[in-house]
């Protein structure tokens, strides 16, 4: 079966911030069942199409919220016949720009990461919606081996207080309230390791816990705390922890659910109130806490890796071109 074109227009971001390179992992598995060309300058599509001797069957604009980090200012887009599609991470990111985007350059597929969080802020386009949730490197997020010499954990973004090291900059308070509780129990025990985020714009350094490091780290604790922030969206931690052989605790949301999540299962639902019981539970119960963490990681590495996701992607192309 002849394989579809796709030109794909994003910066080549995970070499200059490798915090996500997780992101960019996501969008090249594509290449295996598509055959694929990028584009990572600003310019104007016609001009580019015509450098790169490439007709495609669909275009895909990555996101370009925060000033265009991930992806190039492109022109010209609703002066092409051919099908476009479009990639959201943060819904939060100014609505205003983007609808006046979808509507200027003729955008016939909205791809999100979140589905319930989008559909709230984004109603009017149900329509062109497709659901492309985060999913997973297996080269990366995987089982290391390594001995669970941690046991409870907590990375990520969320705002609190260190007099001793204080943080450089902090989202507002409030925003990721379930991480605010947890750092604000677990941190005077010894047994509780917590890494700030390391920032959205980190430059390449041995000392930055990403990717392969900050799987190893997932793969050393027995548990991990985490949530979806106020707009309740599955961020990738959701899918990082168990898919790094590691138990999740985590405030779940709707989308978490719909995605395979159950409590009890393959994660434990908790809130800001129960999180420290059922996390001193697990921690006595190691078969149990076993049995979630086994589930959880075949979850993760059965339906939500890289090629998983790819397949979709494809699909969801696929079905929209016969149809059209």
């Amino acid at each position: 079966m002849k394989k579809i074109k796709i030109l794909i227009i994003i910066k080549q971001f995970a070499d200059k911030w490798p915090k996500h390179k997780h992101k960019y992992d996501m969008i090249t598995a594509v290449e295996e069942f598509a055959e694929v060309k990028y584009w990572h300058t600003s310019g104007d599509i016609i001009n580019i199409l015509k450098d790169i001797k490439f007709i495609p069957d669909f275009i895909l604009h990555y996101d370009i919220e925060w000033n265009y980090s991930y992806s190039p200012l492109i022109t010209g887009l609703d002066k092409v016949n051919i099908p476009k599609g479009f990639y959201i991470l943060d819904i939060h990111y100014s609505k205003k720009n983007r609808i006046k985007y979808f509507g200027k350059n003729k955008i016939d597929l909205i791809f999100s990461a979140s589905r319930s969080p989008f559909l709230n802020v984004f109603p009017q386009y149900k329509d062109e919606f497709r659901w492309m949730p985060f999913s997973i490197n297996t080269n990366i997020i995987k089982d290391w081996g390594l001995n669970k010499d941690i046991d409870y954990l907590l990375m990520g973004q969320f705002y609190y207080k260190d007099k001793i090291n204080p943080p450089k900059r902090l989202p507002p308070k409030g925003r990721y309230i379930f991480r605010e509780f947890v750092y604000s129990k677990m941190k005077e025990k010894k047994e509780f390791i917590f890494h700030p985020h390391p920032g959205h714009y980190a430059l390449p350094s041995k000392d930055l816990i990403v990717n392969e490091k900050y799987a190893q780290e997932l793969n050393r604790s027995k548990m991990f705390f985490t949530c979806g922030s106020i707009f309740k969206a599955p961020v990738a931690k959701f899918f990082e922890a168990p898919g790094c052989k590691t138990l999740l605790l985590a405030k779940p949301n709707k989308d978490i659910f719909n995605l395979g999540f159950k409590d009890g299962v393959n994660f434990v639902a908790c809130d800001e109130f129960d999180f420290y019981d059922k996390a001193m539970y697990y921690i006595r119960n190691k078969k149990e806490r076993e049995r979630i963490t086994n589930n959880g990681y075949k979850l993760i590495h059965n339906y939500h890796t890289n090629r998983v996701r790819a397949q979709q992607f494809i699909k969801y192309i696929d079905d929209f071109l016969c149809n059209k």
